[in-house]
């Protein structure tokens, strides 16, 4: 090889090397972090949405299973209950479809940074781990949440990419991995009230007291007032909705026969002037103390908040037949009988529905259901105060006074 040959092989060399180092440098300059997915792409290059049917969520001290059943997506700690649909569709299109906002040089060693440490007990050092299944229980995607940005958005790394951990304008708000957050929140709707009846507790087979309507637009009665008790219309106005739009906090693993036989329990039955019957039993379960870390400086801790179990018991009786005035035109029958017909169907529908949530025991805030925990006495009009028994005013005692002579 002559000189001449291997001069201009060793300035191909230093113009290729050049061209390389300049190639880094405009690399380096642009702030592009050499993470596999980068600003403006989806975290996960696909992500199979539509064929997951197990999530798994993992935090520092809770964990869900959800999986999708015949009849929906279920809760598994929770009995296998009904979970709320709405809420993981969002998460698995969020999940498709959420973008990077930024990406950070990192392997999975340094989570720990950003909020994702597996091996702490701390929810807020530990994160949040998602794992995603399909029907054949191969993995869709395994993802952890870390904590929030400071810029905004959260952390994220998806556990086949070792090459960085992402920031997306996303927080997940609803990724929990505490059970009841789940839930699908559909409950009975109690609606056309036409009496109320409630024991005292620890006397589930005796009427405190009972309120009765002849309609949905009049106003109640007491039955079995006595002469002397006149109801208080303002006070019983809450009971023409009650339990209209009803929502509990919690499923529990309790046995719905412990509640039902409980010799503390009361019983609540509820009828409505389109044929339902709702009978309620309810149990308190006994006040949980706030933690006095939540107080804010210079406040008292807050009140030990009082829940209740509740089971659910629903029955319907409606009409059948449709009472046909004697004068009724068959155009007209014809109309009504199919409006008969409608309503009656949209009653069994709800029927139905309202029977699935029997067997079940139910934790609710006291708030809820305090209207079926007072007693008589709140629902009647004070009496008077008698003007006889004015106080009269005190007779002013001037003592004697005696005066010295010089």
């Amino acid at each position: 090889m002559s000189k001449k040959t291997v001069i201009i092989l060793w300035i191909f060399v230093f113009v290729l090397a050049a061209g390389v180092i300049s190639l880094k440098s405009r690399k380096g300059d642009s702030g592009e972090a050499q993470t596999d997915r980068h600003r403006g792409e989806t975290v996960l290059a696909s992500f199979p949405a539509t064929e997951v049917s197990s999530i798994q969520i993992k935090g520092a001290e809770q964990s869900v299973t959800l999986e999708k059943s015949a009849d929906g997506w279920i809760v598994v700690e929770r009995g296998n209950y009904p979970a709320n649909f709405t809420n993981i569709n969002n998460l698995l299109r969020t999940i498709e479809s959420v973008k990077i906002s930024h990406a950070i040089e990192a392997g999975p060693s340094y989570g720990k940074r950003f909020g994702m440490d597996l091996t702490s007990k701390k929810p807020e050092e530990h994160g949040v781990q998602l794992t995603f299944l399909k029907a054949d229980k191969s993995n869709a995607a395994t993802i952890f949440l870390g904590k929030d940005s400071t810029g905004g958005g959260r952390y994220i790394q998806n556990a086949a990419d070792t090459s960085g951990i992402y920031v997306t304008s996303e927080s997940f708000p609803t990724a929990s991995a505490n059970p009841k957050d789940w839930l699908n929140e559909a409950f009975i709707a109690v609606d056309k009230i036409n009496s109320v009846a409630v024991t005292a507790a620890g006397k589930p087979e005796q009427i405190e007291w009972k309120l009765t309507r002849a309609d949905e637009n009049a106003e109640f009665a007491l039955e079995g007032a006595a002469a002397t008790e006149k109801l208080d219309t303002a006070a019983t106005e809450m009971y023409k909705t009650l339990l209209s739009a009803a929502r509990f906090q919690d499923v529990t693993s309790t046995q719905a026969s412990v509640v039902e036989q409980s010799p503390e329990r009361r019983v609540a039955t509820i009828t409505t002037t389109d044929g339902f019957t709702y009978t309620l039993t309810l149990l308190a379960k006994p006040a949980l103390k706030v933690p006095d870390a939540l107080a804010q400086p210079g406040e008292e801790p807050a009140p030990a908040e009082e829940n209740f179990q509740m089971t659910v018991k629903v029955e319907g009786k409606f009409a059948t037949a449709r009472t046909k005035p004697a004068d009724e035109k068959p155009e007209d029958a014809k109309a009504a009988d199919e409006a008969f017909q409608a309503s009656l169907k949209t009653l069994q529908e709800k029927l139905k529905t309202e029977q699935a949530y029997q067997g079940r025991v139910y934790e609710l805030s006291k708030y809820t259901i305090d209207a079926l925990l007072k007693p008589r006495a709140e629902l009647l009009q004070k009496a008077a105060a008698d003007p006889g028994a004015a106080t009269q005013p005190a007779e002013a005692t001037t003592p004697p006074v005696s005066i010295d002579g010089p």
